[in-house]
């Protein structure tokens, strides 16, 4: 094993005059970091010192380059498509543990499972929220956050736009894999769906009646790998035609991670609470359930979308 700890030599050298020439290596690990903190905003959405660069010189002289970063959120991953590239891992902020738990997914005693909880986009200009760059700034409203996306926040501002991305919400691979069946929602009980009770005055958190569970979704999931994993099956809403403009084309309304061992089956339910079905409506100043069809699609990520079926609301 050779190290090589000077980003800034890596970035601008050819590897095979930096390491022992007779060494030829079966796997190089590129580690890599973006720091972020309270008091401290992001300047870029590139990996700090020259990561990108980093990888790229690695990557040309080693044909099984593994990339692990660790980052407060999205990084741009330009290398993403580089053919020696072969696998990229997103540590985030680790613990002490980070050295045990690096190996054990590495070398396969873990199965990872873990899922995208942000799009990582193809440039920093796909995002609708990019890093400051005035961070001496002193004027008036240019820290004044004015919210004009509403409700296009990540996922719901890629899908609006149709914007191709590098990796979506919702995206995580496995070892193993997995297949869903048997989608299927069914209403509970005689509750009316579109007249959202009136809210008690003095209710802590508003309306009580918006946790009511008016449908369930259950489905089938079926781990079809050769070895024990988990997967983290989604479930995306779609509102009917007649919601309000603005309204994002699908919306994370649940979700389960789902252990299973090779061969495995399990049974999952989700619950639909009113909340899942309404948008605030700012005229009457009030949840609203929309009349028409609601399309239902379940998948592993915001892209991935394997089984779709619907509800309407009359």
């Amino acid at each position: 094993m050779q190290i090589v700890l000077n980003n800034t030599l890596v970035a601008a050298s050819d590897l095979s005059t930096l390491i022992v020439p007779t060494i030829i290596p079966e796997v190089c690990l590129v580690l890599l970091k973006a720091f972020g903190a309270e008091g401290s905003d992001r300047t870029t959405m590139e990996l700090d010192y020259n990561g990108t660069a980093v990888v790229e010189s690695v990557a040309a002289f080693c044909n099984n380059t593994i990339v692990v970063t660790h980052a407060m959120g999205p990084t741009i991953l330009s290398f993403a498509d580089h053919p020696n590239v072969t696998a990229i891992l997103l540590g985030h902020y680790p613990g002490q543990e980070l050295g045990n738990s690096l190996i054990d997914i590495l070398y396969g005693d873990v199965n990872p499972s873990g899922k995208l909880p942000y799009t990582i986009a193809y440039g920093e200009s796909d995002y609708n929220g990019q890093p400051t760059t005035a961070v001496n700034t002193t004027g008036e409203y240019d820290w004044q956050a004015w919210f004009d996306e509403k409700l296009e926040v990540d996922y719901r501002y890629f899908d609006a736009n149709n914007i191709s991305v590098q990796y979506e919400f919702g995206y995580g691979l496995s070892y193993t894999a997995f297949e869903l069946s048997k989608f299927t929602v069914s209403k509970l009980g005689n509750r009316s769906i579109a007249a959202t009770p009136k809210a008690q005055a003095t209710a802590p958190g508003g309306n009580p009646a918006l946790w009511d569970t008016l449908f369930n979704a259950t489905f089938s999931i079926t781990n079809t790998g050769s070895v024990t994993g988990a997967e983290v099956p989604q479930l995306y809403i779609s509102f009917p035609s007649s919601t309000p403009a603005g309204t994002p084309p699908q919306q994370l309304r649940g979700f389960e991670k789902v252990s299973l061992a090779s061969g495995g089956t399990a049974q999952v339910s989700l619950p639909l609470m009113r909340r899942d079905l309404s948008y605030w409506d700012v005229v009457t100043q009030d949840w609203i359930i929309p009349a028409g069809e609601f399309t239902l699609s379940l998948g592993f990520s915001s892209r991935d979308f394997k089984l779709t079926t619907s509800l309407t609301v009359i």
